[in-house]
């Protein structure tokens, strides 16, 4: 084949990718291009050779593609491959390059059977392979939720990384460890035979054991690294765990709480305020706290009074708008505001902790695109906390490339059939059978069919709302198409008859309302009904703050950290705002069953 041939070929491959959105700096380009470059020359190349030489370049040519963020590229070169188990080497290289596109694509399965193939086992693997490996398979197990498993691959291969790089490692094996419970992580250790595992495992129940309380962790730290002081993990601690002196030296001892106790924000602030103060006499009985009624004076006073009286931390205030004031000002000491700034205002020594309901939204968004559901309808309520939610969703689904293929708005009616039969096009179906009939004169059976161009729903509505649409979906032959929603459609106090109508549907909802493993919240709990009803989410706010305001310099310094609240698992950006990532449950037989979270890897 002559170089124009092959050079049409390239063209061929290339012309037919689907574009991807990528960073498209101008420092990038240059790159970006060298790779393409790269690719054709290796290409050409393989041309002019048979296997194992051809084979053995165009898996090159994959890797290039690869390392220029072109995974269509990579996709289709790997696909043209000849002979890929020819020799021990393109087998290696075959398997561990199909099985990183695989998990690009989020099928871990796909990825683990390339892994598990036994040409690739008899293969005997040097040092580097062993790493590479490893590290492939840690994200594989990952990508499938088996988050012992991918930490247990790690500390495999611990030993044979170098040096420079276990710290590294000691991070990714504690981070994925503390992904599981606290009673897992006992329950394996116990069935663990090796003493390296044993002791990673025993690390990670220690620190989620005392996770809202730094001092008797650091104690517990103390502890753990005289029983296990020739461990790996003790001799590398894990970066977060170093910083707990600095954290328990560093906790500010006079809090204010500046909030609403009256007014329309009245009961809000109050839940906050109680299950703040219940958080702060379980664990911090001995520090100051006073509380500011924020509907009294202008915010600037009331927190100028505050410092005055000597707070060394401000939590507070609810209102957006006095988040707003806040942000637009010098702030003599860090102040966590309980919601987000108006437009986006952000100063360094404010830090924004809130319940947006749109946070829930996007989590959807992410969460329907990361199980490879493409295609969707969207029903929303008409009105502003609809709209606010439906962009929400859209902006961040269709960014990555998501499509919503059709959207409905509703009002606060009892009958649904007509919204649904139209955006499933049922009635499309029945007209054109309509049709048919008036055209032959027949009258024949017939079942109507709903659209087919879809792989999921997401419903934003209430309670009783979804158990209106819910039915009428798989009434419409919508059956099995799964339903996503937010946790608005979640109400804990139902019964198992009252929920019957929402089988199937999967929502995402804070921990509090999901688990009852924390002994603070069972004492909320028992002292105050409300705080099972709709204002659950405020107490769980109050408590969380509590155990936030601690470890903000800890979160600052190791964007992967995170805290297990009440809210949802914490993370701060670098705009300084708290990011909550919440739980899965789906509706089961009129129950409400949690479903195991996905994380990103970060292997």
């Amino acid at each position: 084949m002559n170089k124009f041939l092959v050079f049409l070929l390239f063209l061929g491959i290339t012309a037919c990718t689907t574009p991807v959105v990528k960073d498209t700096k101008t420092d990038k380009a240059p790159g970006i291009l060298t790779e393409h470059r790269g690719v054709e020359r290796l290409l050409l190349e393989a041309a002019r050779t048979i296997p194992p030489k051809s084979t053995l370049l165009k898996l090159e040519a994959v890797k290039l593609a690869m390392e220029g963020q072109d995974p269509d590229l990579a996709r289709r070169i790997i696909d043209s491959v000849e002979s890929p188990y020819a020799t021990h080497e393109t087998t290696k290289e075959f398997s561990f390059l199909k099985a990183e596109l695989a998990l690009l694509d989020n099928d871990p399965q796909l990825a683990m059977k390339l892994l598990d193939d036994q040409r690739l086992q008899t293969i005997r693997l040097d040092t580097q392979m062993q790493i590479r490996a490893g590290r492939l398979r840690a994200r594989t197990y990952y990508s499938g939720r088996s988050y012992l498993a991918s930490a247990r691959e790690l500390i495999y291969i611990n030993r044979l990384i170098p040096a420079v790089e276990r710290q590294a490692n000691h991070e990714t094996i504690f981070s994925t460890l503390l992904l599981l419970g606290e009673d897992t992580l006992k329950r394996q250790a116990e069935l663990s035979i090796t003493s390296e595992i044993r002791g990673w495992l025993s690390l990670a129940a220690m620190t989620k054991r005392f996770q809202n309380d730094p001092l008797r962790q650091l104690n517990a730290l103390r502890d753990w690294r005289l029983a296990w002081s020739s461990h790996s993990a003790a001799i590398i601690v894990p970066s977060s765990l170093q910083m707990l002196s600095r954290i328990v030296a560093e906790r500010p001892d006079n809090i204010a709480l500046i909030l609403p106790l009256r007014g329309e924000l009245g009961k809000l602030g109050r839940a906050i305020r109680d299950g703040y103060i219940a958080a702060h006499y379980q664990l911090t009985p001995d520090s100051k706290l006073k509380i500011y009624d924020s509907t009294e004076g202008e915010i600037l006073e009331t927190l100028a009074r505050a410092i005055t009286d000597g707070a060394e931390m401000v939590i507070g205030p609810l209102d957006r708008t006095k988040v707003t004031t806040l942000a637009t000002k010098p702030l003599p000491v860090p102040v966590i505001a309980l919601n987000r700034t108006l437009g986006g205002e952000i100063n360094p020594n404010l830090y924004q902790f809130g319940l947006a309901p749109e946070d829930e939204s996007i989590q959807v968004a992410e969460q329907v695109f990361r199980e490879g559901r493409l295609k969707g309808l969207v029903i929303a309520p008409e009105g502003d906390w609809g709209d606010r939610n439906f962009n929400a969703f859209a902006e961040r689904f269709t960014s990555q490339g998501g499509i919503i293929v059709d959207s409905a708005r509703f009002t606060d009616q009892r009958d649904y059939s007509t919204l649904i039969k139209s955006l499933l096009n049922v009635d499309s179906s029945e007209q054109r059978a309509a049709n048919l009939r008036r055209i032959t004169g027949e009258r024949f059976e017939f079942t109507a069919r709903r659209r087919q161009d879809i792989d999921f729903v997401f419903l934003l509505s209430n309670a009783t709302q979804a158990k209106g649409i819910n039915p009428t979906l798989a009434f419409f032959y919508a059956e099995d198409i799964p339903v996503y929603a937010t946790s608005h459609v979640y109400e804990a106090s139902e019964s198992r008859i009252d929920t019957i109508d929402m089988n199937g549907i999967r929502f995402c909802d804070i921990p509090w309302k999901l688990t009852s493993d924390d002994s603070i919240q069972r004492l909320i709990t028992q002292t105050w009904s409300a705080a099972t009803t709709q204002l659950a989410s405020f107490y769980a706010l109050g408590v969380d703050v509590h155990r936030l305001y601690p470890r903000l310099q800890q979160l600052k310094e190791f964007p992967n950290e995170r805290i297990f609240g009440s809210t949802g698992i914490l993370t701060l950006n670098e705009d300084n705002v708290v990011n909550r990532t919440l739980m899965w449950a789906q509706f089961k037989n009129g129950e409400v069953r949690s479903v195991p979270m996905i994380f990103d890897a970060g292997l």
